[in-house]
């Protein structure tokens, strides 16, 4: 296994994705409870990215080789689910 050295602006690029990542977490924590959809959570999370951030939600439209392109902004689970789902 190979070991990548990061530059400095590597690592302040992971800084500044990590802290984007913490606030959405931070945003829709109240929103997360009984009867709210997850594809509830999935727009308000994506409206929150897009329009407060000026980000674009990194799962949106991913597709590796392959396969078809992911359609939305979170992944989510429900419950005690072990593997995250489509909301």
């Amino acid at each position: 296994m190979t070991v990548t050295i990061k530059t400095g602006a590597e690592i302040e690029g992971m800084r500044v994705a990590g802290r984007l990542g913490s606030e959405v977490l931070d945003y829709i924590t109240p929103f997360v409870k009984p009867g709210v959809t997850t594809g509830e959570l999935d727009r308000l999370c994506h409206d929150y990215m897009v329009d407060e951030q000026g980000t674009i939600p990194a799962p949106l439209n991913y597709a590796p080789s392959g396969h078809a392109p992911y359609p939305k902004s979170i992944c989510t689970s429900v419950n005690n689910q072990v593997c995250h789902g489509v909301p």
